[in-house]
């Protein structure tokens, strides 16, 4: 087996609308035509005269991303974006609650479908459902019922997202075939995975699964086994006690390795330089892989289930316009967002590998993204994050629990002992 030992630490190797995400910001989407999204009942899509600017905030290369969206809003509502970049998300939200108080936030932000719960709970983000039922925003309709499930909170809508894509199961097909597998090979359940680990450990002697030690791997497996978190309803549950005693099992039995011990942070790193052939992921493996190993062949799949949940799978990001508290054109800004949500928008999403919340591109997506075609038949399959509300602290203690599981040789802790510890610290 040929080992490639890459450099690549990528000290932000995840960066793009969604917590975790790295895209290539070009796009090749160039219309002038207002699309139906841009359409609305009544008077108030229709331009005054006056130019009212609009600022977006967000992390990454919201403009780049964006920018397709806004084509010809000015001259069809009225109404210009400008895009206020924040260094990183921890900066975003670092800042934004101080912004709000002065008055000098942004009208609106992208804002990601993982630790978004605080900010709702305290009063950050303005629902948007009077827009909805007025008329303002029409392209609600529009959207899959589990990414609107995400933003509907107590009977609210607080968001209108714009993509919805699954995690991935990575497999480095190189890796795949030397250890003598096939494509018949491919998992379905994570028991097929356990048997695939085993001919690598027979056949090339290496550890055959990468298992990051982060809130979203975890929350993967957790989803996969018919669980999830359920903001903070169902921690403690029998399928998220029996996921994560899977990866600690598998650990223990010199079947996983994690990026945290091979010294780096991402797990895409472990694929690249080859110390595991599989891994869960996001779409965002296409791009970094592409540039930082472009000899590396993989295959992507959904993320495998447990028997006896055929249903079931992983996570899927779906990040969303949000309107925050304070604007002083807050009908205007719900104008703005749904004419974002239009069709050169939405084509611009697929050249960046992102599947739109629109079914109507999904065929177009497959056409052009073939290495993710899984990954559109997994959205019925995948769900949202739902962390409890005190998200950040919780995902800490996951982390600092399974760590402690994995990594300590004297711990006898077990997945059941996780979830009701967790349960009892941050169930809702």
């Amino acid at each position: 087996m040929k080992k490639k030992f890459l450099a690549l630490f990528l000290a932000a190797a995840m960066v793009g609308t969604a917590v975790g995400c790295s895209q290539n910001g070009g796009s090749g989407a160039n219309s002038g035509e207002a699309s139906e999204a841009s359409q609305s009942n009544g008077e108030s899509q229709a331009p005054s005269g006056e130019v009212v600017t609009l600022r977006m905030g967000g992390w990454g290369r919201i403009d780049t991303e964006h920018e397709p969206g806004v084509i010809g809003m000015a001259e069809a509502i009225g109404i210009n974006v400008e895009f206020q970049k924040y260094p990183t998300d921890a900066d975003f939200w670092n800042n934004l609650p101080a912004q709000i108080a002065a008055k000098t936030a942004p009208d609106f932000v992208v804002i990601s479908n993982e630790l978004y719960l605080p900010y709702i709970r305290d009063g950050m983000i303005v629902p948007l459902t009077q827009y909805i039922e007025d008329g303002t925003i029409t392209c609600w309709d529009r959207v899959n019922q589990n990414a609107k499930d995400v933003w509907t909170v107590d009977g609210d809508v607080y968001a209108i997202p714009f993509y919805q894509t699954p995690a991935v199961f990575a497999i480095n097909t190189d890796l795949w075939s030397e250890a003598g597998l096939t494509e018949a090979d491919y998992p379905e359940t994570w028991d097929d995975v356990l048997d695939a680990c085993k001919v690598f450990k027979d056949t090339l002697g290496m550890t055959g699964l990468c298992v990051n030690t982060q809130e979203y791997h975890f929350t993967n497996y957790c989803l996969s086994f018919g669980g999830g978190w359920d903001l903070g309803k169902t921690i403690d549950t029998p399928e998220n006690a029996a996921a994560l005693q899977f990866i600690i099992d598998a650990y223990h039995q010199g079947y996983v390795v994690t990026p945290k011990e091979l010294g780096v942070s991402y797990d895409g790193n472990v694929i690249m330089s080859e110390e595991a052939a599989m891994s869960t992921g996001g779409s965002w493996y296409v791009s970094d892989f592409a540039i930082n190993a472009p000899d590396l062949n993989v295959r992507y799949i959904r993320v495998p289930h447990a028997k006896g949940h055929e249903d079931a799978s992983g996570t899927f990001h779906s990040p969303a316009f949000a309107l925050l508290k304070g604007g002083a054109h807050e009908k205007e800004t719900a104008m703005a967002i749904n004419y974002m949500m239009n069709d050169t928008h939405d084509e611009a999403l697929i050249d960046l590998g992102y599947i739109p919340v629109n079914e109507k591109f999904h065929d177009e997506f497959k056409e052009k993204n073939p290495l993710l075609v899984d990954l559109v038949d997994a959205i019925p399959k995948s769900n949202g994050f739902d962390y409890p509300p005190a998200g950040k602290e919780f995902a800490d203690a996951l982390i600092s629990k399974m760590e402690e599981a994995l990594f300590n040789s004297d711990s006898s802790l077990t997945g059941a002992e996780i979830v009701k510890e967790l349960q009892e610290g941050y169930g809702a």
